[in-house]
């Protein structure tokens, strides 16, 4: 007749077996292709649907200066805003473009892609190209998120580095805090690096941008801080768009 301290010496060894056969099955899994990656992250991403346009109230804040406007965003995302003349706020249109085109992007995921290296284990996801050597884009995914973009230009390159993400109702993800490092391609120098902060705010099924702050720091020891809070919104009504 087995003892009880055999029996327990027994299921010891079963459960370590179990165990290390599991472990080996999480092993041999198969690992997610580039372009389901890339599905994951475009399927993540907060976008408008059937977005009626809007209006709202901003105001622009400076290093050097102040102002209060009005924009209007038509439901095909034509931003129209009236800005102060002057050097310090040709930056505005630029953001608000970026701000509503991303959020209205139509644009089928990138699939036609592969793996830019062997590293499985960064902790910042897999880096992924596009097979077409016309593009000049990386990215790194982790998730559903986009972890780093590349792009790679004439005279400079950069990369966008997300350091956290937003989360909706839905659980889609929205830009939050990410920074932008520039490069010159000729020396090799950091030319400018940006940080970016969004605060986002729900207006009935949609997520708008409550607050977009971005601080610049360049080579030549100078900085700058961009700012736009947004207030009363309203939403227009329209017939909604079939997806």
């Amino acid at each position: 007749m087995l003892s009880f301290r055999f029996l327990r010496m027994l299921l010891v060894l079963t459960a370590i077996n179990v165990s290390a056969a599991v472990l080996q099955a999480e092993e041999r899994k198969p690992e997610q292709s580039a372009a389901a990656l890339m599905q994951a992250e475009h399927a993540g991403r907060c976008v408008w649907k059937n977005f009626p346009g809007l209006s709202a109230t901003l105001t622009i804040s400076t290093d050097v200066a102040r102002a209060q406007t009005t924009m209007q965003v038509t439901r095909d995302g034509v931003v129209q805003v009236q800005v102060p003349d002057g050097e310090e706020f040709k930056w505005v249109e630029r953001a608000l473009d970026s701000l509503v085109g991303h959020r209205l992007s139509d644009s089928e995921p990138v699939t036609n892609v592969e793996f830019a290296d062997q590293q499985v284990d960064h902790p910042r996801g897999r880096l992924i190209r596009s097979v077409d050597p016309k593009e000049k884009s990386l990215w790194r995914v982790q998730g559903d998120t986009l972890t780093e973009v590349h792009r790679i230009g004439d005279q400079t390159r950069f990369i966008i580095s997300v350091a956290d993400v937003a989360r909706n109702a839905e659980h889609k993800h929205l830009p939050q805090n990410f920074v932008v490092t520039t490069w010159e391609n000729s020396s090799g120098q950091i030319k400018t690096v940006r940080q970016v902060h969004n605060e986002w705010t729900r207006v009935r099924e949609f997520d708008l941008p409550a607050r977009h702050t971005a601080i610049t720091n360049r080579s030549d020891g100078t900085s700058v801080a961009h700012q736009i809070e947004f207030s009363d919104y309203k939403l227009f009504e329209t017939t909604a768009r079939a997806d």
